[in-house]
């Protein structure tokens, strides 16, 4: 079975849920073992223009964070 395309993501709010995640210490490795994360900016060095060069498709599910509160939110 394919490994599950998994992103998390935050727009208006202070990215505490986000550093919270890295709170799991070494069960993110069960996380990595059932998908594979394509995109977590406060992990990763992602920027904006990494997401718009993203094909459709290339997540399965977003666990999102905060309000869409401008149109780069959305």
């Amino acid at each position: 079975m394919p490994k599950l395309k998994l992103a998390l993501y935050w727009c208006a709010s202070c990215g505490g849920c986000e550093i919270a995640v890295l709170d799991v210490n070494e069960k993110i490795l069960d996380v990595a073992a059932i998908a594979d994360i394509v995109l977590w900016p406060v992990a990763t060095d992602f920027k904006y223009h990494h997401v718009e060069a993203m094909e459709d498709g290339s997540i399965d599910v977003c666990l999102f964070n905060g309000s869409v509160r401008n149109s780069e939110h959305e």
